[in-house]
Order: structure tokens, then C-alpha cells, then sequence
């Protein structure tokens, strides 16, 4: 500690901070990137393990080998989905068939209405919001072992006829459910209870069930009183099945705001997946031949394999319902099937006797899944990164802001040091005096501090007012202008968006006192106190969501380093452009665009746009409706965290030069 209170030692880490900060900071924000995606090399990355030997997996032979009950019940209710009125779940037709199978039988209905829904006008009387309601259908396995003291839940989404052409069928899903069920219903080694669940539309339908059984209050879903409950969930296993014959079926794992399972779940799904013979994908893409793993083909196939997991898991929405039960600390993932009409298909057999192999090694926990990682990345089905690895490489990438800060810091107080040697430049040719001057070379520097804090107090202050507009003026007003609530919630943001834009340039002081020094050292501490503030937050960021954190830090750091007052228009033209582009709603469609065009094949660059520019809007209006029921946190952070940094630097830019 001597070393850093000594002013010898702060003058000579000073000087190097501000003479070598630019060439160390380019450095290591190249550093950082190649690093990363380096970590996607097979030599680089750790082979997947099991940490918890009770799983014992693949240790039993399975025995499930009932395919004709499998399609006997899809057949049947794609018959009964036809006739039930408005795509409806067929609740009478599901509790009737876990009746037979001998569980206990229950149903749960609810309704969902929030602040962001559309209205219904009608001519007979006052506009009304629409609702969702829905229906939950679940039956219960009783352990013959022990008291019901924890659970399993098997997981099947139920989609209607209109459904099944935006997202595939389910139907096999189901039927494959309740052929288990039946297989199960024969067996006394179960100690855990095991839930069979289908739910009506999705993701509601999953958080309604989850906040009855945990007796959790929700401000916008409002269920019946939930009669049969089961024990503590162990473990989940959300099931997408469209056809008896599959080609791969792929392993979903992301959860909301970047949460994602126990690692040892992921691996018991994809061993079991391969000791039965179905090929198993991971981001819907298969592993790398092993012949080229030290190749560059295969470090290119695995890089965009761990792109495709960070977006994925940058994006704060869950891959599928199993998502939901992440945050009530349920490890859960989904297993999704893909169709196939080649004669090589794999029967749906095989994916009854991995859902079996799975059960069972859950069945046979003593505690919840604890000791392998929850903060990994996976660049394939076989290879890991764990946070110990990503977090250095993001280390790299943090040092620039936090360099360039501390830089400005020090310039900040040089310009005041400035400024009070030309005072008593004027004070010794009047009086002659000597130790005056060292007097106020002893002196710490005055650095402008009122005149920066009411700035981010203000950038805050916007932030705050950002957060809430969606919910206390957007919905008020977008119905007036016959807007629908995407629409208008898009608008009202991108309005307020324009509005912050303008404040610095219309709230500029026309007070023309201060000096050049004085102003520049107003810019320099104000620039200084919102790249540390960038470092800082991002680095928060990255403990809850990795890859959100990466991706805003590689595309925002270039621009925030660079941008500073000019007195050439045409310069503050042009980084207004470029934070305009870094800006929450221009990262939002940079992601969307570079995603869409690496997933998905568009004859023409414009089509790409426009899908991009729909896509945006829905991520907003997601965003904003998904705080409220799932209660993510990604609108909360664009507000409150990135938008008001962004803001600072966009004063940064507009702050008047004499």
C-alpha cells in the first residue's frame, strides 16, 4: 500500500497510463476477441464429464418398446383435435386416458391479461382487453416407495391446428407421454413421484402451472386453486415430438436472462441419446467429424456452433418451456425431434427408451444436481468451456474501458492543473511570491464535479422514465391512435429514443465564460466517469449473462473509446451515426440481422431488412411483456443499465466547444 500512496509512484503509473493506454488498449480488445473464439479449438476446450456418479447412467437396459400405443394415442387425438371448438386442448379426452392408466388426474385453468394486450371495441359498450385462457392437464404417478416427498416432471406442449403450422406438430409428443406413462404405471422401483404434464399455449401455460404448485402470486395470471400436488421437483424434461420417424433430435437448454441447467443433465441426455443410436444435436447442428477437429473446418463448424449457444443465451428468452422452470431452481431442458422420411429414420422407440434411461437416473438422486457447472458454453454436444475459461479472454475486453477511463481521469486534473498555473502565473508577476506557487502545486486537482454529476443524474433519470414509459403512457395513448400494442409500444419507444437524442443539443449552455480548458476538462471527467461505468456494469452483467455482456462490449467499446466534442460538424456527424448504430435499439437489430443471416437463407438483401426490422419490433414488444409475466430482465438492463451509459457518451459527443 506504501507503493500505491506514494506521490513518486502516482506520478510515474500516471505518465504510463497516459502515455501508452491507446496502443495497450488495442491490444487487448484484439487480444480478447481472438482469445474467445479461440476457446471453440478442440485442443482449447475440456471433454464433457459426469460430476454426479448417482446418475449411473445408461447403467440398466432399458425396456420400453411399446411404439404401437405411441402412435395409436397420436392418431387418436389428431381425430379429437379436429373436433374440438377453436383449437382448445382436448382436456376431457387427455384426463380421460390418465384415468385409465390408473394416475391421479387433475386440471388447472387460467387467465392472463396484462397491460400490453389488445382491446376489443364494441358498439354495445365500453372496449375491453383481451384475455388468454387455457386449461393445464397433468396426471400423477405416486411413488410406491416412498411418501411423495420429491418429483420428476415429464413435460408435452399441446398445439392446435393453427399452431402446428408456425411451430410443428406435438401430437406423437403426447402420445409417447401417456405410452410411458402406461410403461411406468407397470414398475415399483420409482421413489420419486413422476408428473405428466401437458400444457396450452407454451410458455403461459408453463408459468401459470409452476406459480399454482408453488403457491406464488402473479399480478397478471390468475389460476384455479391447483388440488393435487406432488413433492419437490427434481429435475424436468420437456418433450417436442411431430413424428414417429426422426431424423436427430436436438437438445435445448437456454433459459430466461441466460440461465441454463445443471450440467450433468445436458450430458446424461446426449449419452443416453447415443448408446440408443439417435443423432443428437446441439443448436440444431451436429458435432465436427472427429478427422477434423485439429482442422480449420472443424474450428470454423465448432465457433459457430458456440456463436449460435452465446446468441441464444444473450437474447434472454428461454429455447422452450422447459426454460421456466430454471428459476425455480428445477433443472430442465427440452428434447425437440426432427421428422424424417429417409428408411435410416430412428423409431420413436428409441427416444421412449431415453426418456426412460433419464427418468431413472433422475429417480435415483439423493440431492438436487449441485456439482457440475452452471456457467459453461458449449461449442458441441461432447465439449465444454467453463466460465473459468471465458472469463479471462472478457477480462481483456474490460481493461479498455476501465484504461481509457482512468486516462481521462488523469488528463481531467491536468487541465485543472493547467488552469491554476495560469492563476498564479497572473499572481507572481503581481506580487512576486515563490511559495505560492508551490503551495498550489501541492494541491490535489479540482476536477468540475457539479457540473458532471447533474449530467448522470439525468442520463438516470431518462433510464428511469424509459422503463416505465411502456406501461404508464405507451398503452394509455397507442389505442387513441388506433395503434396495436407492438406497434404503439415500438413507436413510443423509438419517440422517446428521438427525444433523448435532441436534450443535449437543445439543454447546451450558451454561458460564454468558461474557457477551452474548463470545457475540456468538463468532456474528459464526464467521459472518464461513463467508460468506468460501462466497465462496471458490463462486468455485472456478466456474472448473471455471459454472452450478453461479451456481445455488447465488442460492439459498443470501439465506438464509446473513440467518440469525444469536436468542433467539425462533420465529425460529430459521424460518431452521432456510429452511437446511433450502438444504441439499445441499433444492437438489437445488428443481432437480429447478424442471426437471421446466418440462420436462414434470404434471395435478396432486402427481404433480409424487412424481416430484421419485424423482428426488432417483437423483440421489443417481448422485452417489455415478458418482464411482466416471466420476469425477464432484459428490458430492465436495456433501460436501466446500457441505455443511460449510452446516453452519457451521446452528451459526450454534443458538448459545446468555445
Amino acid at each position: 500500500m506504501g507503493l500505491l500512496t506514494d506521490p513518486k509512484t502516482q506520478a510515474t503509473v500516471s505518465r504510463l497510463i497516459s502515455k501508452y493506454y491507446a496502443v495497450v488498449s488495442i491490444f487487448f480488445y484484439i487480444i480478447g476477441i481472438i482469445y474467445m473464439l479461440s476457446l471453440a479449438h478442440y485442443p482449447l476446450s475440456a471433454g464433457t464429464y459426469f460430476s454426479e456418479n448417482a446418475l449411473l447412467p445408461a447403467l440398466v437396459e432399458r425396456e420400453y418398446h411399446s411404439e404401437t400405443d405411441t402412435r395409436t394415442y397420436a392418431n387418436e387425438l389428431r381425430e379429437v383435435a379436429r373436433g374440438t371448438p377453436k383449437g382448445a386442448i382436448p382436456e376431457q379426452w387427455l384426463y380421460s386416458k390418465f384415468r385409465e392408466l390408473g394416475l391421479d388426474v387433475y386440471s388447472q385453468n387460467y387467465t392472463v391479461s396484462h397491460p400490453f394486450m389488445e382491446t376489443v371495441t364494441s358498439k354495445k359498450g365500453p372496449s375491453k382487453t383481451k384475455v388468454i385462457t387455457g386449461t393445464n392437464v397433468y396426471g400423477i404417478l405416486r411413488a410406491p416407495r416412498l411418501a411423495g416427498t420429491e418429483a420428476i416432471v415429464l413435460t408435452v406442449p399441446y398445439r392446435s391446428l393453427k399452431q402446428v403450422a408456425t411451430f410443428g406438430s406435438t401430437n406423437h409428443g403426447i402420445g409417447l407421454m401417456l405410452s410411458l406413462a402406461s410403461y411406468f404405471r407397470r414398475h415399483t422401483y420409482w421413489s420419486k413421484d413422476i408428473i405428466f404434464l401437458v400444457v396450452e399455449h407454451e410458455e403461459i401455460g408453463m408459468r401459470a402451472w409452476l406459480e399454482s404448485y408453488h403457491d406464488t402470486k402473479s399480478s397478471y395470471i390468475t389460476s384455479s386453486l391447483m388440488s393435487g400436488r406432488s413433492g419437490s421437483v427434481m429435475g424436468a424434461i420437456n418433450l417436442e415430438l411431430g413424428s414417429d420417424s426422426l431424423d436427430h433430435i436436438d437438445i435445448m437448454i437456454e433459459g430466461p436472462n441466460g440461465q441454463l441447467p445443471n450440467l450433468d443433465l445436458f450430458n446424461l441426455a446426449v449419452r443416453l441419446c447415443k448408446r440408443e443410436g439417435i443423432a443428437v444435436t446441439f443448436q440444431n447442428r451436429q458435432d465436427a467429424l472427429q478427422a477434423q477437429w485439429l482442422r480449420y473446418d472443424g474450428f470454423k463448424h465448432s465457433m459457430k456452433t458456440m456463436l449460435l449457444n452465446m446468441a441464444h443465451q444473450a437474447s434472454g428468452k428461454p429455447s422452450g418451456i422447459h426454460g421456466l422452470f430454471l428459476q425455480y431452481h428445477i433443472e430442465a431442458l427440452t428434447l425437440k425431434g426432427y421428422p424424417s422420411q429417409s428408411r435410416r429414420a430412428q423409431s420413436i422407440v428409441s427416444v421412449g427408451r431415453v426418456l426412460e434411461g433419464m427418468t431413472r437416473s433422475i429417480n435415483n438422486l439423493l440431492e438436487r444436481l449441485h456439482q457440475s457447472f452452471f456457467f459453461y458454453i458449449l461449442p458441441s454436444t461432447e465439449r465444454y468451456i467453463s466460465i473459468g475459461l471465458y472469463m479471462p479472454p472478457f477480462g481483456l475486453l474490460m481493461v479498455v474501458p476501465i484504461l481509457h477511463g482512468l486516462a481521462l481521469w488523469i488528463a481531467s486534473g491536468k487541465v485543472e492543473d493547467d488552469q491554476e498555473g495560469e492563476k498564479v502565473g497572473e499572481s507572481d508577476e503581481k506580487h512576486s511570491d515563490e511559495k505560492k506557487d508551490s503551495q498550489v502545486e501541492a494541491e490535489p486537482p479540482q476536477r468540475p464535479f457539479s457540473l458532471v454529476i447533474p449530467l448522470m443524474i439525468g442520463a438516470f433519470v431518462t433510464g428511469v422514465l424509459l422503463f416505465y414509459c411502456p406501461q404508464y403512457f405507451i398503452t394509455r395513448y397507442s389505442a387513441a391512435f388506433g395503434l396495436k400494442p407492438n406497434e404503439g409500444i415500438t413507436i413510443g419507444l423509438l419517440a422517446f429514443l428521438v427525444g433523448c437524442i435532441f436534450l443535449p443539443y437543445l439543454g447546451r449552455s450558451k454561458n460564454q465564460q468558461s474557457t477551452d480548458l474548463s470545457s475540456k476538462a468538463e468532456w474528459q471527467l464526464l467521459k472518464s466517469f461513463a467508460l468506468i461505468w460501462q466497465g462496471v456494469s458490463l462486468s455485472a452483467i456478466a456474472m448473471m449473462n455471459f454472452s450478453l455482456a461479451f456481445f455488447i462490449a465488442v460492439v459498443t467499446i470501439p465506438v464509446y473509446t473513440i467518440v469525444r466534442p469536436s468542433k467539425k460538424r462533420i465529425f460529430r456527424i459521424i460518431q452521432s451515426a456510429l452511437l446511433v448504430l450502438v444504441s439499445p435499439y441499433g444492437l438489437v437489430l445488428i443481432g437480429i440481422l447478424i442471426y437471421q443471416a446466418n440462420t436462414i437463407n434470404y434471395d435478396s438483401y432486402g427481404q433480409l431488412l424487412l424481416d430484421t426490422l419485424f423482428a426488432a419490433q417483437d423483440a421489443m414488444y417481448n422485452s417489455v411483456v415478458d418482464r411482466c409475466l416471466y420476469g425477464s430482465w432484459s428490458y430492465g438492463l436495456a433501460t436501466l443499465v446500457v441505455f443511460p451509459n449510452w446516453m452519457l457518451f451521446w452528451m459526450v459527443v454534443w458538448r459545446k466547444q468555445q
